[in-house]
């Protein structure tokens, strides 16, 4: 038999194992991907940092904390920098091949449920999201820039809403949504076309409006 000493430090492994784990998560955000910041249990004394698309990192979260609430966990108050912010926001629609409405959506919820910050490098565009054919990414500018996750999935849910509410020729409801919403030409959140097999350093201006239109055409 084992004595006590040596079965306590066994008993103590996976412990030590989860401790040592969770800031071994190697990525450099330059080689692709959303960079989230925020606790993933109340309590943690310091941030966690993951790198992927939304729904990537909502796993990882999950993964580690079955229990994870996003407004619990990592509160986002609105501010009145917050405010200032919607009134420099300038929406233009069909700036990009289409992606469908529901996925949008879906998006916009993860985005929510992740919560935090996110993070995209200087004067490069990460896709957030992506489910299907539809993708929504963010653009820096200039510097690196992070961002509320809430505020982000009002942004997309707002290019949802407000753009591609036309009817085609026919009488029927666009089907595509497309568009983008620059903020003072610091960064810009684009929401259409998404591949999820390519790059999710891709940039949404490779898929140029209307491209092959698989989700319909943007009506306005």
């Amino acid at each position: 038999m084992l004595p006590s000493s040596l079965l306590a430090f066994v008993a103590a492994l996976p412990t030590v194992v989860m401790a040592a784990a969770l800031p071994e998560l190697p990525h450099d955000v330059s080689e692709g991907g959303i960079k989230w910041t925020g606790k993933i249990f109340k309590d943690d004394k310091k941030p966690t940092v993951l790198y992927g698309e939304i729904e990537d990192i909502l796993d990882q979260i999950l993964a580690l904390n079955p229990n994870y609430v996003a407004s619990e966990v990592n509160p986002d108050p609105e501010t009145a920098q917050s405010a200032l912010q919607r009134r420099v926001e300038t929406l233009t629609c069909a700036t990009m091949a289409t992606g469908g409405q529901y996925d949008i959506t879906a998006g916009a919820d993860h985005l929510v449920s992740v919560g935090a910050q996110c993070e995209t490098p200087a004067k490069q565009c990460r896709r957030m999201t992506c489910k299907n054919t539809t993708g929504s990414y963010l653009c820096s500018e200039g510097n690196n820039i992070s961002l509320s996750c809430n505020s982000l999935a009002r942004i997309v849910r707002r290019v949802n809403t407000d753009c591609c509410n036309g009817k085609d020729k026919y009488g029927s409801n666009s089907s595509g949504k497309s568009g983008h919403i620059y903020n003072d030409r610091i960064w810009s959140v684009w929401v259409g076309y998404g591949n999820c097999g390519h790059s999710s350093s891709s940039r949404p201006t490779d898929y140029p409006y209307p491209g092959g239109s698989p989700n319909g055409v943007c009506q306005n």
